[in-house]
């Protein structure tokens, strides 16, 4: 009895390591041809949207809801560069000058760097160049550094080490 009931866990074993599962047929628009994806060609992002956009950005104009702003804003960052930085500075504005969330302030200003191709590491103040930004993008940056001391998420020290 016990042999019979170890060949058939053995068997059932086997018979499931052997499931084959077939590919799924794609269509591709832009070539209109169909093509094959296996499970193992199947890509995930890590940042794929768990909750509807207009709910999301609701969530964050009414409530400030930081989880929210979160998710959209890793959504964003894997979007096209326009998405990178004006949607994100739309957002981090409201997070920052709304709901006085931190993050959101240093999001605003990466962003708007990012814009003028300047890079930021907030780990060397130094580093920060925003002498070659043009004058418009240059003024929001100063006003937005302004608006950080004021609200004490950067200090004086920090701004005056900033190349302007």
């Amino acid at each position: 009895m016990k042999r019979s009931i170890f060949c058939i866990l053995i068997l059932s074993s086997l018979f499931a390591c052997n499931h084959k599962k077939e590919n799924t047929p794609i269509y591709n628009i832009e070539t209109e041809s169909k093509y094959e994806i296996s499970e193992e060609d199947s890509i995930i992002t890590m940042n794929q949207l768990g909750t509807n956009y207009d709910t999301l950005i609701n969530r964050i104009r009414k409530k400030g809801d930081r989880e929210a702003y979160m998710e959209l804003f890793y959504h964003l960052m894997e979007s096209t560069r326009e998405e990178q930085t004006d949607s994100v500075m739309a957002l981090s504005k409201i997070m920052a000058q709304k709901y006085h969330y931190e993050t959101a302030y240093f999001d605003y200003f990466t962003a708007l760097c990012k814009k003028q191709n300047i890079e930021v590491y907030y780990e060397d103040y130094m580093s920060i160049d925003i002498s070659k930004m043009d004058k418009t993008s240059k003024k929001m940056a100063e006003d937005w550094l302004q608006q950080m001391i004021k609200n004490k998420i950067i200090t004086k020290q920090q701004y005056d080490s900033i190349r302007k």
